[in-house]
């Protein structure tokens, strides 16, 4: 009897191994698929019908921790990913379409306080750049077109007041930019001309009275 129990697990083993890694007679990923690595701890697992990943793959640490996990929809096509830390935190989250990051995908420090928030089109920055401070209040907004700063850029302090105003174009400072006192008084205001101060800039006291002016020659 304990011979046959014995016997029927290991059969039950060997079958469930046999439909592990399977490639179909048109060379085609199907089924459960497991990688190890050299020290035999799991990489990664997950589904394959007709070599698309399908549904939920897990990937993990050497060491043994969950790393990420990609849910796939869309043929395959798409995945919502989840990136952890290896106390089990949320790191990173978005979407990858065709291999390449896509829409919003926000960052995490170790206490799940979000840092840094990017809109990706196609692998490109396309859209607003958030970063926040450490407590998780806004630090700095940026904007992009297909990965070159384009647009309005703005800075802020711990307490939410407006630090910096101004703008890129084409990944150049371009325009009005002015800095603010943590009390909200003017510092200083001029205009960048495609990466360089231009004409008259003044500066003023943290009561407000201007102090300084400087004349920048083209």
């Amino acid at each position: 009897m304990r011979f046959l129990l014995f016997f029927l697990l290991i059969f039950s083993f060997f079958c469930s191994a046999q439909n592990i890694n399977q490639i179909d007679s048109k060379g085609m990923k199907q089924g459960l698929w497991k990688k190890t690595y050299d020290n035999g701890n799991i990489r990664y697992k997950g589904n394959f019908i007709d070599d698309k990943a399908d549904g939920i793959f897990y990937y993990y640490y050497n060491s043994g921790e969950l790393k990420l996990e990609k849910e796939f929809f869309h043929s395959g096509s798409a995945a919502a990913t989840y990136v952890y830390y290896k106390n089990g935190n949320l790191k990173a989250s978005g979407l990858y379409v065709n291999e390449q990051k896509d829409s919003t995908w926000n960052y995490y420090n170790r206490d799940s306080v979000i840092i840094l928030q990017e809109i990706y089109s196609s692998g490109k920055l396309d859209g607003t750049v958030k970063t926040f401070h450490d407590e998780g209040s806004i630090y700095e907004i940026k904007t992009y077109k297909e990965n070159v700063l384009s647009g309005i850029w703005k800075q802020f302090f711990l307490n939410g007041q407006l630090k910096l105003e101004g703008s890129y174009v084409d990944g150049k400072r371009h325009g009005l930019q002015k800095y603010f006192f943590p009390n909200g008084v003017l510092y200083s205001s001029g205009i960048y001309n495609e990466g360089n101060k231009y004409g008259e800039w003044e500066y003023f006291n943290n009561e407000g009275i201007r102090d300084t002016i400087i004349n920048y020659n083209e």
